[in-house]
């Protein structure tokens, strides 16, 4: 598969969202319910200005990094968000907030052109689903290993019962 990592703009927001969603399917269906998908897609025209301002952010402060990786018929694949570290207790500055990439594009190396894109060899965390084993494999191949930090997600954002681990690449 060919493709092509682009830094977003402002006009990428409805795409972002668009694969935000559709990789959240794909991914988590087996966890999430439709009424999480069903809210998701209430709620996306709201989600779409909030992409919109975060990806005219960057263009004011250098440490906000969002990538996208588009197939050759101009397709979005997926992308990637980096910037600031959000947790007070981080040993490493970075943070990448996250990484989707639709299921087409797995194991074709969009994931990592992605993650090279956003974090390149700084030190950074992630937080993974606990129960994500293809995630985290990925980051463990890249150098992050889990710093033993965990947090229960609220159920308004995904569901119930679902927690997420924190790995860091020093």
């Amino acid at each position: 598969m060919s493709f092509t990592i682009r830094r977003a703009l402002p006009g990428d927001a409805e795409d972002f969202v668009s694969v935000h969603l559709q990789s959240w399917r794909e991914s988590y269906a087996h966890v999430l319910g439709d009424e999480v998908f069903q809210r998701r897609e209430a709620d996306r025209s709201a989600a779409v200005e909030h992409r919109r301002a975060a990806l005219a952010e960057q263009a004011v402060d250098p440490a906000i990094r969002n990538w996208l990786a588009h197939s050759e018929d101009g397709r979005l694949l997926g992308f990637a968000s980096a910037g600031p570290a959000r947790d007070s207790d981080a040993d490493v500055p970075l943070e990448l907030w996250s990484i989707y990439i639709l299921a087409e594009a797995y194991g074709k190396g969009v994931g990592q052109a992605l993650l090279e894109h956003a974090v390149e060899t700084e030190p950074a965390y992630v937080w993974v689903l606990e129960d994500n084993a293809r995630a985290q494999a990925f980051y463990r191949r890249n150098g992050f290993a889990a710093d033993g930090t965990s947090k229960d997600l609220p159920q308004v954002w995904a569901g119930t019962g679902m927690v997420e681990i924190r790995m860091v690449r020093p």
